[in-house]
C-alpha cells in the first residue's frame, strides 16, 4: 500500500476532492450494488464532480464520526476478552492508495497489530434497529463485507475486523478473513467501472434505487418544452418491452397489493379497539395517526408517466 495524502487538519472539502480521484471502499460496494444509499450512477456522478453538494447535515455520518472513539475502546475490551490480547487501535491519517492501481483508495477507521495475524484493519459502523435483522451471529451484510476486502486488498492484511453498534444499544464484532476471489472479482469491477465510464464519462444504467433517481434529477433537473426524443430502431423495440414489462408489473402491484390490504383488513377485525397485538415476537399497532395542519410551500419537480 501507498500513502496519498495526509489527512491530517486537511479541510474536508480537500478531502472529499481527494477521494474523488478514485474508488474508496463504500464506492465499490455501491458498484457492486451492496450500497443501500449509493447506486454506481450516483457514485459516477460523485467521481466526475457532477454531483450536488448536500445541503443538510447528515447527523448519521456525523454521530459515527463521534462515536468512533467510544467504540474504538468496545472493541479493545471485547478482543481481550475474546483473544486474550491487549491492543490499542490506532487512527490511520493517510488516505491509502493501491500499489497497482492508482485510483484504488481506501480510509481506514482504525488499525491494530495482531500477534499472530499481523496488520488488522479496523471498519467501525453505527447502524438503526431496523437493520438489526441483517446482522446475524455468523455473517455481516454484503455492503461491509465488500468493504472488509477492500481494505485487505489494498492493505495486504489478511485479516479485518468489523465492529458496529445497532440501535445504540447492541455491540456485535466480527474477524473477516480475506478472500482472494473475492478481491480478484472486486478489482475486477472496479477497473470497468473506472475505465468503461469514468474515465469515457459515460453514464451507467439507473437501478430502480432511490439514489439512481436522485441522479437522474441532478442530471436532467429540467426539460426543454416541445423536445421530443428519438430513438432507433433496435433502442424503440427495446423499449417497447420494457413498457409492456412495466404495464405487466403494475397488474401484479395491483393484485399484490390487494392481498396486503385484505391481510390488513383481517388484523383490524381481530384486534378490534386495541391499540397493539404481539404475534410471533412482531409488533403490530392499530392506532389513530394524528396529521397537523401546515402550509405547504410550492415546488415543482419532473415526473415519469407512461400512457
Amino acid at each position: 500500500m501507498k500513502k496519498l495524502i495526509s489527512t491530517k487538519d486537511l479541510p474536508f472539502k480537500d478531502w472529499l476532492e481527494a477521494r474523488r480521484k478514485g474508488i474508496g471502499g463504500s464506492d465499490i460496494a455501491a458498484i457492486c450494488g451492496y450500497n443501500s444509499y449509493k447506486s454506481p450512477l450516483s457514485v459516477f456522478l460523485d467521481k466526475t464532480d457532477q454531483a450536488e453538494p448536500e445541503d443538510e447535515e447528515n447527523i448519521a455520518a456525523e454521530l459515527g464520526l463521534f462515536l468512533e472513539p467510544f467504540m474504538s475502546k468496545k472493541f479493545e475490551k471485547w478482543i481481550l476478552k475474546e483473544e486474550g490480547i491487549k491492543v490499542e487501535l490506532q487512527e490511520m491519517p493517510w488516505i491509502l492508495q493501491d500499489d497497482e492501481v492508482d485510483y484504488f483508495l481506501v480510509n481506514l477507521d482504525r488499525w491494530f497489530d495482531h500477534p499472530d495475524r499481523g496488520f488488522c484493519p479496523v471498519e467501525i459502523k453505527t447502524t438503526t434497529e431496523f437493520k438489526r435483522k441483517s446482522w446475524t451471529d455468523d455473517e455481516v451484510p454484503d455492503e461491509y463485507y465488500t468493504q472488509c476486502q477492500w481494505q485487505m486488498m489494498i492493505t495486504g492484511a489478511k485479516w479485518c475486523y468489523l465492529i458496529v453498534l445497532i440501535g445504540n444499544r447492541t455491540r456485535k464484532c466480527y474477524p473477516v478473513p480475506r478472500n482472494d476471489d473475492v478481491i480478484a472479482g472486486l478489482r475486477k469491477t472496479g477497473k470497468d467501472f473506472w475505465e468503461n465510464f469514468v474515465e469515457k464519462e459515460i453514464a451507467p444504467a439507473p437501478d430502480g434505487t432511490d439514489s439512481s433517481m436522485e441522479a437522474l434529477k441532478t442530471l436532467y433537473p429540467e426539460e426543454i418544452p416541445g423536445k421530443e426524443a428519438t430513438f432507433d430502431d433496435e433502442q424503440e423495440q427495446e423499449f417497447i418491452k420494457q413498457i409492456e414489462l412495466y404495464d405487466n408489473l403494475a397488474g401484479e402491484m395491483k393484485i399484490l397489493k390487494k392481498k396486503q390490504d385484505a391481510i390488513k383488513q383481517d388484523l383490524m377485525a381481530a384486534m378490534g379497539d386495541a391499540e397493539v397485538a404481539i404475534i410471533g415476537g412482531r409488533k403490530v399497532t392499530y392506532k389513530t395517526v394524528n396529521i397537523p395542519e401546515r402550509v405547504q410551500n410550492a415546488y415543482s419537480y419532473r415526473s415519469v408517466r407512461i400512457y
